[in-house]
């Protein structure tokens, strides 16, 4: 009888849709399991305060945000926090208040729990153009904006085999039939609970684009960045060579 061997696992705290599915998309290759802990509309503050909470486990624990946080006051990592991060480093509390936060990273020298992950350019399209062949200096100068429009451009002329057409046209269909209900709803305002069964619509419309976002995404992954590619850059982009040590590749 074969014998079932134990999977390593990983939690990664991240920000984003798309991280999470570049993510899952890793995991496809791998025979590590990923357990995901997802932080969409935080900031790096309480992706880091996560990742502190959770490195007392004892398997390795990634945190993984955008680099642009730096330049946003509301989005930075606080003082406490840094402190916090430090002391699971086993590092001097002040150690990393003035450090750039894609340098962090550099002053964990053991490998300690959380390790940071910084997506940079500014934010995740800048680390993918990087690994499309992108030159690092050409993006720096860039708004996050621009590098986002940079990879739309990119995604908008992915080819869609036949099952992610038909994917996306049935989250279509169900996403016009929750349009057509909202618009009933309307018409009869009074109805018990009429907001929040309207929130409710709109909050499946959004899961369903999310969906069909990601169908675009995943086959951009699979046509431009499949394993073999993205292993060829893993010198040139550090930030992904520990995500492919993660997951065992």
């Amino acid at each position: 009888m074969a014998v079932k061997t134990k999977r390593n696992s990983i939690y990664i705290i991240y920000e984003g849709y798309r991280e999470g599915y570049f993510l899952e998309y890793l995991e496809k290759y791998s025979n590590v399991r990923l357990n995901q802990v997802p932080c969409n509309g935080g900031n790096s503050n309480s992706i880091v305060i996560n990742g502190i909470k959770h490195s007392e486990r004892d398997i390795k624990v990634y945190v993984l945000f955008d680099e642009d946080f730096e330049s946003k006051p509301e989005h930075k990592i606080l003082d406490d926090t840094l402190e916090g991060l430090a002391k699971k480093w086993k590092l001097d509390k002040d150690a990393l208040k003035r450090c750039p936060y894609n340098q962090l990273q550099t002053e964990n020298h053991n490998m300690r729990n959380p390790i940071l992950i910084i997506s940079n350019p500014q934010s995740l399209e800048g680390l993918l153009l990087r690994l499309l062949g992108y030159q690092k200096e050409r993006l720096e100068g860039k708004s996050t904006k621009q590098i986002k429009q940079m990879l739309e451009g990119i995604l908008g002329n992915v080819k869609l085999n036949n099952e992610d057409i038909q994917n996306i046209e049935s989250y279509d269909k169900k996403i016009a039939l929750y349009k057509e209900e909202i618009d009933r709803q309307k018409q009869k305002q009074d109805t018990p609970n009429f907001k929040e069964h309207c929130c409710f619509l709109k909050s499946r419309i959004r899961d369903y684009e999310r969906r069909k976002n990601k169908v675009v995404f995943i086959r951009f992954l699979f046509d431009k960045l499949p394993l073999p590619v993205i292993i060829t850059k893993r010198n040139e982009v550090p930030e992904v060579d520990t995500l492919l040590n993660a997951f065992g590749l």
